[in-house]
């Protein structure tokens, strides 16, 4: 059985589902919906190439993009063709998909944030879809409550978390020595602010919050604010913010790349999670992952975590949280030592090993 993921290789998800599933011994390829580079048992820039030309020209380039991922289609026979994220776009190429079985996978986004008649247009894909997969029940349940029907071919498949085994690795390390390699502060607790760059993120409503401590606590905290992924226009205009503000912060801007993804993990303490909505964060699996006091919104569908037993902190919303952070500064040393039961909670949830099968089900069965 051949199996073609759409996916964007940048993002950590379909990368690692595309390596697990060559570790597994499935005949798995990965075609990048960014640059149109094939990934697989051979490796192709055919269609990157011909695409290039026409990626930055504005506004129509989505058009030749959609045209090379046809022609790709045509040219190529793949039993399963996994699309991840649920882009109205895709309706055009349903016709080059007849003779595959077509798994969607819907990140979360992808379903909460589309208007009414996209998600009307998006129903077509749905249609035609022989699986359609979730990161967790709960948005699961939402898609299947608003369209009132394709529970039949609605599974959760959860990705797995390549970094919690680089995070584990690591854990031994000194936080002094991470911290240091960081270019962290070594006295100041470490509050992480999001993890990418994106307005999703409500940075400004953070920023706007925690500008509100008092000096005596800013003093004691440097905020870290990972940046190296999203809108770059978006990124510029925080940092601009952040420089009229009188917080100590840094804005991390190279990608990350294992140990110091992880280590950015191991070297916080406390991270904010504000996200307007969100599926399954992986990003802050991770945080709780190594040992950070997350505090996050208690409008999004994290569900699952309190049936699981998670330790983390809600708010209503990003108006409070300079609120919590007092308190949970105050109280950070009792309650680093309860996060230890999030370590085998997450292995359970977000571990490669217990994960991967389900999506080889969903291609196979």
């Amino acid at each position: 059985m051949r199996v073609l993921l759409i996916a964007n290789h940048s993002s950590v998800f379909g990368k690692e589902l595309f390596d697990k599933l060559n570790e597994y011994g499935k005949d798995v390829a990965l075609l990048d919906f960014e640059s149109l580079k094939l990934c697989g048992k051979v490796d192709s820039d055919k269609y990157s190439k011909a695409f290039a030309k026409y990626r930055k020209l504005p506004k129509i380039h989505m058009i030749f993009r959609l045209y090379f991922i046809a022609k790709f289609l045509c040219e190529h026979n793949f039993d399963v063709v996994n699309i991840h994220t649920s882009r109205v776009i895709y309706t055009t190429i349903l016709p080059m998909l007849s003779n595959s079985k077509l798994v969607t996978t819907i990140y979360g986004s992808d379903f909460y944030r589309q208007s009414k008649l996209a998600r009307k247009i998006q129903k077509f894909i749905y249609t035609s879809s022989s699986k359609i997969t979730f990161t967790n029940p709960l948005t699961m349940q939402s898609f299947l409550d608003y369209y009132g029907e394709f529970g039949d071919k609605s599974v959760v498949c959860r990705f797995g978390l390549g970094t919690l085994d680089v995070i584990e690795k690591n854990r031994n390390i000194s936080k002094d020595i991470i911290k240091k390699n960081l270019g962290y502060s070594a006295t100041k607790t470490i509050i992480t602010c999001g993890y990418n760059a994106t307005k999703a993120q409500q940075h400004e409503a953070i920023i706007e919050s925690i500008s509100k401590l008092d000096n005596k606590t800013i003093e004691r905290v440097q905020f870290i604010f990972p940046m190296t992924y999203g809108d770059k226009p978006y990124r510029e205009n925080i940092k601009k913010i952040l420089t009229k503000t009188n917080l100590d912060y840094i804005v991390l801007e190279e990608f990350l790349y294992g140990d110091n993804n992880a280590n950015i993990k191991l070297g916080s303490d406390i991270m904010i999670n504000m996200l307007k909505t969100d599926s399954f964060s992986g990003s802050m699996q991770e945080f709780l992952y190594g040992s950070n006091v997350v505090i996050t919104g208690s409008w999004l569908p994290y569900e699952i975590f309190d049936k699981e037993g998670i330790m983390y902190k809600k708010i209503n919303n990003p108006s409070e949280l300079s609120n919590i952070l007092i308190e949970v500064m105050n109280d950070l040393p009792n309650l680093k030592m309860g996060l230890s039961r999030n370590i085998d909670i997450i292995s359970n949830l977000s571990s490669w090993d217990n994960n991967i099968q389900s999506w080889i089900d969903a291609y196979e069965k």
